[in-house]
């Protein structure tokens, strides 16, 4: 007897465990990693020897973003992202923290340049 139910043909869909396509996950580990490079180079952690004239902060890796943000309102406004990029050379603030909070520094850079009639 035949089937009464109409079945189109479907395409076979890719799976989505391709190799060829990262994950979020994977992006966001490289992220990090570049980041902590770029930051340890740029502070002479690895590489050569720079020359560092930053206002004194003291950042642990046990403080929240919180706690960062009030630690950073110490340091002049100009210095506040290499304070974040340098704690996180130094291993005092994680990939993921300081990401978090460069992007939210330069969120709040945006906002005080709007202006509101």
């Amino acid at each position: 007897m035949d089937d009464l139910v109409y079945t189109k043909y479907k395409k076979p869909q890719p799976s989505p465990a391709d190799d060829s396509t990262p994950s979020l996950v994977q992006l966001q580990e490289k992220q990090e990693r570049e980041l902590i490079e770029i930051s340890q180079i740029r502070f002479g952690i690895k590489g050569g020897s720079v020359n560092i004239n930053l206002t004194s902060l003291q950042f642990n890796p046990s403080m929240g973003e919180g706690d960062v943000f009030k630690v950073l309102l110490g340091a002049p406004e100009n210095e506040r992202a290499d304070q974040v990029l340098y704690g996180l050379a130094k291993g005092n603030l994680t990939a993921s923290m300081a990401n978090k909070i460069l992007a939210s520094l330069a969120l709040l850079g945006k906002f005080k340049k709007i202006k509101i009639d």
